[in-house]
């Protein structure tokens, strides 16, 4: 089934109240939906055809769920583009998916002209802003002179939706190619377990170009028919006062952003008298204590989930029906399975560390153009996700650690994520990092690098004396560094990778 018929029923029932709002315009769904079957029609006069990819390279701007739904509507496929690439690593992604047509924001366009002559599969270049030059279609004007196309490519749940790129289990950027039915059943079943109703009110902050952007505050809004609150660019302050204002009643963050967003926050400042309905924590795991601060600071609520791009992006949440555990990823969500499986591919004892794999309707088709790795990393119908974890007696799954993010000391594995919890408890720490450093004697060290809190005067010294009374010594950071801030990827995730050099 095409997504589309999940925003046409949206629109049928609540047409005339608000989809999205941004800045301070208002769009209803009659309105939405009109735009999405003009630019359909658009593309259409244009040449794209069904299995056709187009890159997506836009902002958290209205156009970029009008662009995407369009490209559904024909049958194409949707290749989201990192909006922080350079030009030559988005145009490797287009090169790779054979994109046919490119729509992108004006702003990118100095760097990305450089390359895209090189591209032969490339026939078409939609731009949107100020400027634009003469061999590009405008993608305002595209849209206000053609006709509504009232009908839409019919598709079967197999059929390609998207191309979402990804590090993945190996470091090298890659299409995962996802389908109308692996998303669509991962809409249904999130919005089951966070009883979404056309009443929310999504707080789109996350880039939409990310999968949990797109599952989780697009799509889940979008087609169940609440209001999607666009914002174009994370600023603390403002989504604080989103948060504390009582115009949302949904929030989607990684974990770095609740930090950030609890950091923000006055000491002065009051409860807010309409607190936020419900937040969810995907892309990675919060620390308790953030999570706990938080949910008192906002008077709100958080379910944590797992995600991965290869699973549409969801695949286990902390759930009503079968409570929660601060710090674990809940249960599969329907539709999906999970398990622990050990290096030989057995199933793991009951909290045993070993590699999660995942089988169910929310798995991609594979890798485009990568058969060989699409073999590895999907075996006997599941797939192999590359991150150790564990299970409980009570079928709660937690997340150790990627694979290539553990530490080896001296034979010893040391998980990242415990070394964190554990200088998260001091007051002082705002932030922390933990990664691992070459060592000549050891083969690697621990490396911890911090961020304090506005005010605190903690030494190295009394850092690592305070980690010696929590944890075994072999564990202990051998390196702190302070940071006025730890440096992050565009998802706003923190970008361990720099932190290593």
């Amino acid at each position: 089934m095409n997504l589309n018929h999940l925003l046409e029923q949206a629109a049928a029932e609540h047409g005339s109240e608000v989809a999205i709002r941004f800045s301070n315009t208002e769009i209803t769904y009659t309105t939405f939906l009109d735009a999405v079957r003009r630019l359909a029609r658009g593309m259409f006069r244009l040449g794209v055809r069904r299995g056709d990819r187009v890159a997506l390279m836009l902002p958290n701007l209205p156009q970029f769920p009008i662009a995407y739904y369009a490209i559904l509507r024909l049958g194409a496929v949707v290749v989201p583009v990192n909006m922080m690439y350079k030009g030559r690593e988005a145009v490797l992604l287009l090169e790779d998916s054979e994109a046919t047509t490119l729509i992108a924001w004006s702003g990118v366009w100095d760097d990305l002209s450089r390359y895209v002559s090189l591209l032969g599969s490339l026939k078409h270049i939609i731009m949107l802003g100020e400027s634009l030059p003469e061999t590009t279609e405008d993608l305002t004007k595209l849209i206000a002179r053609s006709q509504p196309m009232t009908d839409m490519v019919d598709l079967d749940d197999d059929d390609p939706a998207v191309v979402q790129y990804t590090s993945g289990v190996t470091g090298t950027p890659k299409g995962a190619e996802l389908t109308h039915g692996n998303l669509t059943s991962n809409v249904s079943a999130c919005r089951e377990i966070m009883r979404v109703t056309p009443r929310d009110t999504m707080l789109g902050v996350l880039p939409l170009f990310h999968p949990i952007g797109q599952t989780l505050i697009m799509h889940l809004s979008l087609t169940t028919g609440g209001a999607l609150e666009l914002h174009p660019r994370f600023d603390p302050e403002t989504v604080v006062n989103s948060l504390r204002g009582g115009s949302a009643t949904l929030f989607i963050g990684v974990p770095s952003l609740f930090s950030i967003l609890l950091n923000s926050v006055k000491e002065d400042d009051t409860p807010p008298e309409q607190p936020i309905r419900l937040c969810v924590c995907g892309g990675g795991t919060i620390p308790e204590d953030v999570l706990k601060q938080f949910e008192k600071v906002f008077g709100t609520y958080i379910l944590e989930c797992y995600t991965i791009s290869e699973t549409s992006p969801v695949t286990s949440f902390n759930q009503w029906r079968t409570g929660r555990r601060v710090g674990s990823l809940g249960h599969p969500i329907p539709g999906a399975e999970m398990k622990v499986v050990d290096e030989r591919g057995h199933e793991a004892t009951i909290g045993e560390v070993g590699e999660i794999i995942i089988k169910g309707s929310n798995v991609m088709r594979g890798y485009i153009n990568k058969p060989r790795l699409t073999e590895e990393v999907l075996r006997d119908g599941w797939f192999h996700t590359g991150d150790l974890g564990k299970m409980d007696i009570n079928g709660f799954f937690y997340l150790v650690e990627r694979k290539n993010d553990r530490i080896i000391k001296g034979g010893f594995s040391i998980y990242p994520s415990e070394v964190e919890a554990v200088v998260y408890g001091h007051p002082d720490i705002a932030e922390v990092a933990v990664v691992g450093i070459p060592d000549e004697v050891m083969g690697e060290e621990v490396k911890a690098c911090v961020v304090l809190r506005e005010g605190a005067t903690v030494t190295t010294e009394q850092l690592s004396e305070y980690c010696r009374q929590s944890m075994a010594l072999y564990k202990v950071p051998a390196v702190v560094r302070f940071y006025k801030d730890l440096p992050r990827t565009p998802t706003g995730r923190i970008n361990k990778e720099e932190l290593r050099g």
